[in-house]
């Protein structure tokens, strides 16, 4: 990242700073995440609009690193949000943009378990789903890189989910705007946030109860070796992101509200 991309994200993340404070939030742990090279922070998806950018923040205060963030392609086609995201330092979240950015020596920040996680969850409650997205870890062992697991306590507790917004999602997403199939996890629930009517998520996403919000930082953990020029096999890559999954949920239990405890991570 150039210097002057660096002045823009600074500015733009610091626009985003009474949020922070909205929220009351703060980081633990920001020492583990490395102070140069590449590295993919994961983190858990939830119902609070864009806690994401509040955690860049974060780390860019703590740390000094400019975060850049996988975002959904979704948001680049829609002008005011795609120019939010933009200044942001995020770009559309595919493997060859990820990659490319680690191997450049920045610090990648991604969601696996993306919208199905954040429908999912539940009020006042951590989880993690990343059954069948393995993405993270395969890029992570290409790159070279480790990965830092991050665990947003707090993050299900700005709206209430009346609706599991099914219905209302699949009209707008595969009916009215027909994005195909890509987008068949996407829903628009009725929510009640520090507005006391229901509203679509879509509408009260910036109008969050007031939660305290809180990151827990794990110990990265490094990807499998493997012959010289040669990726990491399937199997090494699963037992990665197997690793990766259960430091997540140990965070969770550590430090926040699991739904219940797993007694196996699932795949």
């Amino acid at each position: 990242m150039s210097a002057d991309e660096h002045r823009t994200l600074s500015r733009a993340l610091w626009l985003l700073n009474p949020r922070r404070a909205y929220h009351r939030a703060s980081i633990v742990g920001a020492h583990r995440i490395p102070r140069s090279g590449g590295c993919l922070i994961v983190s858990n998806h939830g119902r609070l609009d864009f806690d994401s950018f509040i955690l860049m923040r974060l780390i860019l205060r703590e740390r000094g690193r400019a975060t850049r963030m996988m975002a959904d392609h979704l948001w680049f086609t829609i002008p005011l949000a795609g120019r939010i995201f933009h200044s942001t330092g995020a770009v559309d979240g595919t493997r060859e943009n990820a990659t490319r950015l680690l191997e450049n020596g920045e610090p990648v920040l991604t969601y696996p378990g993306g919208v199905r996680e954040i429908v999912g969850s539940t009020f006042r409650r951590e989880h993690i789903d990343w059954e069948g997205r393995r993405g993270f870890a395969r890029v992570a062992a290409d790159a070279g890189v480790p990965v830092v697991p991050i665990v947003g306590v707090g993050v299900n507790s700005g709206h209430i989910f009346l609706t599991s917004g099914r219905l209302l999602g699949k009209f707008l997403f595969q009916g009215l705007l027909r994005l195909g199939p890509d987008y068949a996890d996407y829903r628009d629930p009725l929510t009640i946030g520090i507005i006391p009517i229901p509203l679509t998520f879509g509408l009260a996403v910036n109008f969050p109860l007031p939660c305290k919000l809180t990151y827990y930082v794990g110990e990265p953990i490094l990807p499998p070796s493997s012959a010289e020029g040669a990726p990491a096999s399937e199997s090494a890559v699963e037992d990665f992101a197997q690793q990766v999954i259960r430091s997540m949920w140990d965070l969770i239990r550590l430090h926040g509200r699991p739904p219940e405890a797993p007694t196996e991570v699932s795949g």
